[in-house]
Parts: structure tokens; C-alpha cells; sequence
């Protein structure tokens, strides 16, 4: 479980996210989210931060989801495992990508709210689960004591989710001119500034690695 979950659930909402961009050096592609790409060996990969559409839509709250797209163009069959990706920081810290059924935490959608206000800034420390409305730039205190009783009012969601199943990466074998999309869900990234986004290229028959993509980012 990441360490931010183990602290308040607003304090979870309140700076746990580290969002990735592509580095200035990585090669750039217009697309969904800030994608980057790059390729070895005949395989081509592009991998988009700030990618995520679906339910809950706070998923980076919890875990850090990349938008991931493999065109094998090489000979070979490419096997396809959570293992075989990561992202690494320049001192060497492994954050791995997660096994999406494995996944078992829990984040606090927002709140769809039926009746629209006029004149009204909402506290700053719940402006998370109201996005989209003006919030109160005067002082307005987190009153701790109340909200550690009742936070469990707020809609929680267990992971992983529906559209987390759905849309992830699924291990298994991409043929030679085969293409495929899908999710990986990383550890939360933290204490680092840079990290590369790293698939090794394993061979399905042979089980022999036979190259590496790698595409720089940068946390924000």
C-alpha cells in the first residue's frame, strides 16, 4: 500500500499525486495524456502520463497509470509480463508495475453535486472531491477531530476498479506486426525528480532478452 493511503484520507488528496511529463529530451507524440516514445530492436513503444479516463477518476491518487502502446515490428514473439517493466530513478529505486487484480486499495471519488451554487468557495482542503468549483482562498481550518470520525461519509472505492480491469495491459505474447494499448499500474513514485520509463524485450519462444526502450520523464 502506498504510504500516502496510510495517512489521512485528505491528506491522501492533498499532495500524494506526483504527475510524470515526457523529459525535454524524450521524443514527443501528440496523443492522449503527455506521451513519449521510443524503440529498440524492431519494437516500438510510446508510453502517456496524465492519460487517465475512467473510473475513479482520482486513480493517481493511489497508483501512478501509464498509457502504453507496443508495435512489435522485430521477428520475434514478444513476451508481455508485469515484470518486464518499471520505472527507475537516476539512484537506481525500481518502481514496479503492479499486477492490475493484484491492486487492493482504496481512493475517494469525487462528488457529483445536484444542486449548482452561486457565490460559494469550497473549503480548501475538500477541493479535491469538487473539481471544477471556485475554492475559498481565505482561511478556512481543517478541523481535524471532527473529520477523522466521519470522514467514511465520503464515497470510497475499492481498487482495482472495473475500468481499471478493462483497460489494462494484459500480460501474454505480441507476435511479430502485432500492436496492443493498455494500462500499467506503477508504484507511486516519490523522492525523485527524473525517472526513465524501462520495457526490457524478452523473447516468448526463447525466453532470451534481446533488447530494452526506455523513455525519460520528469516528476512534476
Amino acid at each position: 500500500m502506498s504510504a500516502c493511503l496510510r495517512l489521512l484520507p485528505l491528506a491522501v488528496l492533498l499532495g500524494c499525486a506526483h504527475p510524470l511529463a515526457p523529459a525535454p529530451e524524450a521524443r514527443r507524440v501528440p496523443g492522449l495524456g503527455d506521451a513519449a516514445m521510443a524503440e529498440d530492436a524492431g519494437v516500438e513503444v510510446i508510453a502517456s502520463a496524465n492519460a487517465w479516463r475512467g473510473f475513479p477518476p482520482d486513480l493517481e491518487d493511489a497508483v501512478t497509470p501509464l498509457l502504453v502502446i507496443l508495435t512489435n515490428r522485430s521477428d520475434r514473439s514478444l513476451e508481455l509480463r508485469y515484470e518486464h517493466f518499471r520505472l527507475v530513478s537516476p539512484g537506481g529505486v525500481n518502481y514496479v508495475a503492479l499486477p492490475p487484480f493484484r491492486i487492493h486499495d482504496t481512493v475517494y471519488a469525487p462528488i457529483d453535486m445536484v444542486y449548482p451554487a452561486t457565490g460559494f468557495g469550497v473549503a480548501p482542503y475538500l477541493s479535491p472531491w469538487y473539481p471544477g468549483w471556485s475554492v475559498w482562498s481565505g482561511p478556512f481550518p481543517y478541523r481535524g477531530m471532527y473529520y477523522d470520525s466521519y470522514y467514511t461519509g465520503f464515497q470510497r472505492v475499492a481498487l482495482p476498479s472495473g475500468d481499471m480491469i478493462q483497460k489494462a495491459l494484459p500480460e501474454g505474447v505480441l507476435s511479430p506486426g502485432g500492436r496492443i494499448t493498455g494500462y500499467l499500474y506503477f508504484e507511486h513514485v516519490e523522492d525523485t525528480r527524473r525517472v526513465d520509463f524501462v520495457a526490457d524485450l524478452v523473447d516468448a519462444g526463447t525466453g532470451e532478452p534481446f533488447g530494452a526502450v526506455e523513455i525519460p520523464f520528469v516528476v512534476e
